[in-house]
């Protein structure tokens, strides 16, 4: 009988290992790579879903403001009044491709206010177009009235005449030529029946893949139920004529 021996195990050479941790290694870091990219693919899209979603409150809200400009209207009352009175809202005042100021009792207060959406090219994360909202005073609506400047929407790409942040079309449907005001085309404003928003807005930060800052649009059509002062003391209008 073969007396009972111990076979010799061979083990890996010190050259198969560092193989070894080479592949681990670069099988590691692609991993990590693609983790990364996850990652910041991750980031892009919730930036550019945050850029969405501000710019449609922003415009969200601007609708819901223009359904309330030109109440309460003089209509509601027996007596003439002025446009400079406060007590009215003359709706429209004034319309350009990149600012509309307005009257109404936007929130339900019983107070009117004069509210301007208006596009500045300078300042903090500007481009921006911003929101203002005061409670009218016994002054011309165009001229008279001040601005408190509280909520913006930034890095706003549009507001030229060839591309609008805002537009204007009569009962019929046509397009009205901005710029226009109640002071110096009083029943030129008061024809306008809807408005259209158009709102482009650029992420702060690249997409990784691409490396440009993503851009989303926002559009809605308003129809204004109460359109603007044609004239002082005249009834509120929107009219084809």
């Amino acid at each position: 009988m073969k007396p009972f021996t111990l076979r010799r195990q061979r083990g890996f050479s010190l050259i198969e290992l560092m193989v070894v941790l080479l592949l681990l290694s670069v099988l590691m870091g692609a991993v990590f790579r693609q983790i990364s990219q996850v990652q910041a693919r991750a980031g892009t899209e919730q930036s550019r879903l945050d850029l969405f979603q501000e710019s449609r409150e922003f415009v969200d809200q601007m609708a819901r403001d223009l359904r309330g400009a030109g109440y309460p209207n003089i209509r509601n009352y027996a007596t003439v009044l002025t446009n400079n009175d406060p007590n009215i809202a003359v709706g429209l005042v004034k319309a350009d491709v990149n600012e509309l100021r307005f009257e109404g009792d936007v929130d339900g207060d019983g107070q009117v206010d004069s509210l301007v959406y208006g596009y500045a090219s300078t300042g903090n994360n500007c481009p921006c177009l911003q929101r203002s909202q005061v409670a009218k005073i016994n002054a011309d609506p165009l001229t008279g009235q001040g601005t408190s400047y509280a909520l913006e929407v930034q890095n706003v790409q549009n507001g030229t005449s060839s591309d609008p942040i805002f537009r204007a079309f009569d009962a019929a449907g046509n397009e009205v030529t901005l710029p226009v005001d109640i002071n110096s085309n009083a029943s030129a404003i008061a024809k306008i029946k809807t408005i259209q928003i158009s709102l482009t807005v650029q992420a702060r930060n690249p997409d990784v893949e691409t490396h440009q800052r993503p851009r989303t649009t926002v559009r809605t059509t308003i129809r204004l139920p109460n359109c603007s002062s044609a004239a002082v003391g005249q009834a509120m209008s929107c009219r084809p004529s």
